[in-house]
């Protein structure tokens, strides 16, 4: 399924749900909360219960469009009182819950040493220039002109790996870019077995042309 299409369903059915058991909740006659000093009686209440259920029927594509604004004012919101290591640190974590949702959460095999170097000798071989230091392997990757999606559209002509940032919103901060450092680092954390950094360096939201990643393995 194609991911908008995908994140559109999801939104719709939480929203739906949410409708639903908000819609469940008057129906038992449970109270409502006391109105606000200043107010008269509970008209705004009800007032704010017909905008939610008329909310939870609003089409997919509507909830999607306000999920991206929401997520635009929460980076802003992070831009503006976060310090940028935290910053770093948060979206790097929620790169690898994604990773984690996609693939799950890795079993009990892990890779032998043969392994880890069978994979480096198969980047090397794909073009990759592998610097080792100590027991450390470093490398730029990118997610290149191999990366469609569905309509064929490529990184390098401005297409997104990301959903949110692929269709919006408009000015979503390049903060949010570090989000796919926890992905890439999942990635070959997962593949290596061994401890993973990943620095970013270029990203279309940055104004490059790719996503552009410095990867460190430790311990090979």
């Amino acid at each position: 399924m194609d991911r908008k299409v995908f994140l559109k369903k999801l939104l719709q059915t939480g929203a739906v749900c949410c409708g639903a058991r908000w819609s469940q909740a008057l129906a038992r006659g449970i109270k409502h909360p006391p109105s606000p000093e200043g107010t008269v009686g509970s008209g705004w209440i009800a007032d704010l219960e017909h905008r939610m259920v008329k909310g939870s029927e609003s089409p997919g594509w509507v909830k999607s469009e306000k999920a991206e604004f929401w997520i635009k004012a929460l980076m802003d919101h992070m831009d503006g009182m976060l310090d940028p290591e935290t910053k770093i640190r948060l979206m790097k974590a929620c790169g690898r819950s994604c990773y984690l949702r996609a693939f799950g959460v890795a079993g009990d095999e892990t890779s032998t040493q043969e392994d880890l170097e069978r994979y480096l000798k198969a980047l090397e071989q794909n073009g990759y220039v592998l610097t080792r230091s100590g027991d450390t392997v470093s490398f730029t990757f990118s997610w290149g002109r191999d990366h469609q999606n569905p309509w064929g559209l490529i990184i390098r002509d401005g297409y997104c790996m990301c959903p949110l940032v692929e269709s919006g919103p408009p000015g979503l901060s390049p903060t949010f870019c570090y989000c796919s450092t926890g992905y890439v680092a999942e990635t070959f954390r997962r593949i290596t077995g061994k401890p993973v950094e990943v620095d970013l360096v270029e990203t279309l939201k940055t104004g490059g042309k790719d996503c552009v990643f410095r990867i460190r393995i430790t311990g090979v």
